[in-house]
């Protein structure tokens, strides 16, 4: 029987509230309530190697009730952000109102020094901001090594925080070398690849999540320099006003200028930051797995389905295992491949802004540095069932060790005429018009606001306006006006859509450029349409690089890789009968007996995909023919559910069992 932690497993039955065994397991757990005040140092400098001065905020113990220090020694936690030190962020990815609910207050009244720093070029920090880069990730080596000999320090340090922050870790851990103050981290929400995971989908734009995020965050920087300032203003402290509005101007001088010609880039779809390259090597903390693990840190992650890192969190996670046994970090696990416990994968059914939903992730960070930083021996580490995962709109939990999650080979399903099967069906083909617009329904909405069209809800509440919002979620058939649709008859029994696949997509254009979009549907005897996930293929970059994409024995592509460079771009000749091989991102949905399975094929997601100028001059008044007869079809990863290695006191308890 594969080893789940005691303390994961039973904090996931807690979370559920689930009776019984649940109760009984919860109450093994360490019991950590708080013990000490906090008291604040704010804007504390600490010089960086090349001059910068960054200003930090440092957390400490204090007696209970007063203002006094407590000696310790104690180890530190270190977080890196641009957005704001004033503003506390829990790792949940729940904006936090004030201190008593963010986390710095979490450990600190549980044994742990915290440091809080505005990252340069952001807050109360000199320099020039610009995405991670050189002397960003310099700048995390330097805080870590500075952090490490803070008075009552036990000169340990752990790292935490999610998507801007949790990148940045793996930067830092990667670059500080081995025998280092750095022995733990949690890197939450990271990507494996920006360029792959968020700024295009199978070279298809995410230009609104793109913009949105490549503007809001430098500028969200600047003017943390004077949400800063009225931080400190509220809590009594001396405000240098003039020099508050300085650093404001200097900030979005910096981000005014490096930020408009990228975005006029991606909007035109000219120059070299439309591919893959240099200016993209800082968006990859994937490329840095096997630094970390080769300088001895271990590792918590957490993502979750409408993460729009959702691809990426499960590649790091293949990654982390891999460098630990000496494999390649970006090649597939393999059935039965050894797995550690120091470097695990929480993934969840949330969104960015919250992706491991109704969890207590603070009390599992925190046994997570207990266990590394006060070598606490809780259990946390003791699994051989390292990837933790919600079951996708449910409230059931698995664990399993490899990523692919299906040790089995997927089973081809091939288009035809409407219907999917197993088996070719007639000759024949279906038209399709491109259009750069259709209704965009589903969970993509969700996903590619990175939460906050889910924020209307959580702020106003109420029964009727959450199911207004979360239509699109539940059924997403207005979407797929305009597409093709390929069902299969209703299933015999329950099966489990498990992992990374692919659609292959056989067809004509009359265009130099193709845009696909498919969808995996799970259709109830209602007929209502759940998505469950989803990709897209630019035409162009069609090309796969076979050192990088992942393949099953039977040679069904798992995970297409394609290199997005300039030179591994290919114009479509019209007229010519073309394979596309559509990358679709990985899913864990149990779909039940009497439901059906859809594939919808079309050529928008509008708004969360948009063409470039330069894409939508190819791609104007495309008309494809998809090819049928056993040309195009999908490569299903489906198992039984029973197939999927599991602790079944686990998932057994989850499904009532």
């Amino acid at each position: 029987m594969r080893k789940l932690s005691t303390l994961v497993a039973a904090l996931l039955m807690l979370a559920a509230g689930l009776p019984g065994t649940a109760a009984a397991d919860a109450s093994a757990l360490p019991d950590k309530p708080a013990r000490y005040g906090v008291g604040v140092q704010r804007d504390v400098p600490v010089t960086m190697r090349d001059g910068v001065v960054l200003k930090v905020d440092v957390y400490y113990p204090t007696v209970p009730g007063g203002k006094d220090r407590v000696p310790g020694p104690f180890p530190v936690l270190v977080t890196q952000i641009p957005y704001g030190k004033w503003l506390p962020m829990n790792t949940a990815g729940r904006f936090a109102p004030n201190i008593d609910t963010g986390a710095p207050e979490y450990f600190v009244r549980r044994g742990y020094i915290e440091v809080v720093s505005d990252v340069r070029g952001s807050g109360a920090s000199g320099g020039e901001f610009e995405f991670f880069g050189e002397k960003q990730t310099l700048d995390g080596v330097d805080l870590v090594n500075w952090s490490a000999k803070l008075p009552n320090s036990t000169g340990t340090v752990g790292t935490y925080g999610l998507s801007y922050m949790g990148m940045n870790q793996l930067f830092t851990g990667a670059n500080i070398g081995k025998d280092s103050p750095l022995k733990a981290m949690i890197p939450g929400a990271a990507a494996t690849d920006w360029f792959r995971d968020v700024a295009v989908m199978g070279g298809l734009s995410h230009l609104p999540a793109v913009a949105t995020l490549l503007g809001w965050v430098p500028n969200q920087a600047a003017a943390s320099a004077l949400l800063n300032a009225g931080w400190d203003q509220l809590h009594g402290g001396q405000v240098d006003y003039p020099a508050a509005l300085q650093r404001f101007a200097d900030h979005l001088r910096t981000a005014t200028g490096y930020i408009p010609p990228l975005l006029q880039d991606l909007i035109s779809g000219t120059g070299d930051r439309n591919f893959d390259g240099e200016f993209w090597k800082a968006f990859a903390p994937g490329d840095q797995v096997r630094q970390v693990v080769d300088n001895g840190i271990p590792a918590l992650m957490y993502s979750g389905w409408l993460d729009v890192m959702q691809r990426g969190a499960l590649q790091n996670y293949a990654a982390f295992q891999n460098a630990a046994t000496g494999r390649p970090i970006h090649a597939p696990m393999t059935p039965g491949q050894p797995v550690t416990g120091r470097y695990q994968l929480i993934y969840g059914p949330g969104d960015h802004l919250n992706p491991t939903g109704p969890l207590d992730l603070l009390r599992i960070e925190l046994a997570w540095f207990d266990r590394w930083l006060k070598n606490e021996h809780n259990g946390i580490d003791e699994t051989q069932t390292p990837l933790h995962l919600n079951v996708d709109h449910t409230d059931q939990w698995i664990s399993t060790a490899t990523y692919p999650l299906a040790a089995e080979d997927p089973a081809r399903y091939y288009l035809n005429h409407g219907g999917l099967s197993a088996t070719p069906g007639k000759p024949g083909s279906d038209s399709l018009a491109y259009s750069p617009f259709n209704v965009g329904c589903g969970r993509g909405v969700r996903q590619w606001s990175i939460g906050t069209a889910a924020l209307p809800t959580n702020v106003l509440g109420g029964e009727a306006l959450t199911k207004a919002v979360d239509q699109c979620s539940r059924d997403d058939q207005i979407s797929q006006i305009g597409a093709l649709t390929y069902t299969t008859a209703p299933l015999a029994e329950d099966r489990m859509l498990a992992g990374p696949m692919s659609a292959t997509v056989k067809a004509t254009a009359t265009t130099t450029n193709t845009a696909f979009l498919v969808t995996v549907q799970d259709i109830s005897p209602d007929g209502s349409s759940l998505m469950l996930t989803r990709g897209g293929l630019d035409g162009r970059q069609r090309d796969l690089n076979p050192g990088r994409t992942w393949q099953a024995a039977n040679g069904a592509v798992v995970l297409p890789y394609r290199d997005h460079t300039a030179a591994s771009e290919r114009p479509v000749s019209p007229g010519e009968l073309t394979e596309y091989v559509v990358e679709v991102y990985p899913a864990l949905a149990r779909i039940k007996s009497g439901h059906r399975i859809r594939v919808t094929i079309g050529t928008a997601d509008f708004p969360m995909t948009l063409p470039s100028l330069k894409q939508y001059s190819e791609l104007a008044g495309g008309k494809y023919r998809l090819q049928l007869g056993g040309e195009s079809f999908v490569d299903l990863p489906l198992v039984s559910p029973g197939a999927m290695p599991h602790r079944c006191a686990v998932i057994c308890t989850y499904r009532g069992a």
